[in-house]
């Protein structure tokens, strides 16, 4: 399994490691109820699905991240960046996340990094700045709707506090859109999953005092 799946899978389950959840959006749209929610967070991966019967190949959304690979500074100013995603597929997708989350590829790291560094997004509903839940693993978006050929853009922006320790000099900014899509084996049974696609950056951090 690659990264990009990797993360996928984590942000599916709900089982992202401390390291990678930021300070982030607040809270499922409204009409997620929290039975629908939990029920979506069940079910697995696509690519996990698919392991002993054949590959699968996500066909439904392409994500494209940019601005995201600008210097983050200790203590400094919000920084914006987008994440547009767009519904290559035939069909409506009626069940889209949207989430954003800071990591290291580092193990047993220890603050980590997301307790020092926040995320918000620009509502579309009334054009304010939301932070971010960490309890709601980076989610922003919940239950969306996104019609076949349709894109959204959507706006993020990111800040790290001053305390931010100093051996933290880079780190990846993740954002993930997902759907509940539906895997047919070979025998004819179809099991309800989830996938999606992952728009990754690199960033480097910096203190206020540095060029």
């Amino acid at each position: 399994m690659n990264l990009r799946r990797a993360l996928i899978t984590a942000v599916t389950m709900a089982v992202l490691p401390t390291a990678a959840l930021v300070a982030a959006p607040g809270a499922y749209a409204a009409g997620a109820g929290a039975g629908a929610g939990a029920a979506r967070e069940q079910l697995p991966s696509c690519y996990d699905v698919a392991t002993t019967d054949g590959s699968y190949e996500q066909k439904t959304l392409k994500l494209v991240q940019t601005d995201a690979d600008g210097p983050v500074t200790r203590g400094g100013d919000w920084r914006s960046f987008r994440a547009t995603v767009t519904n290559i597929g035939s069909r409506p997708v009626k069940t889209l996340d949207m989430s954003v989350y800071i990591w290291r590829q580092v193990e047993d790291e220890d603050p980590v990094i997301g307790r020092f560094v926040a995320f918000e997004y620009k509502s579309g509903k009334n054009g304010k700045w939301t932070p971010v839940d960490r309890g709601a693993s980076g989610r922003f978006v919940t239950n969306g709707v996104l019609k076949a050929g349709q894109s959204v853009t959507y706006q993020l922006r990111l800040r790290a506090t001053a305390d931010l320790p100093a051996h933290m000099r880079w780190a990846d900014i993740s954002v993930d859109s997902s759907f509940v899509d539906h895997y047919r084996f070979p025998d004819g049974r179809v099991v309800a999953c989830r996938a999606g696609e992952t728009g990754q950056n690199k960033v480097r951090i910096t203190d206020a005092t540095m060029p």
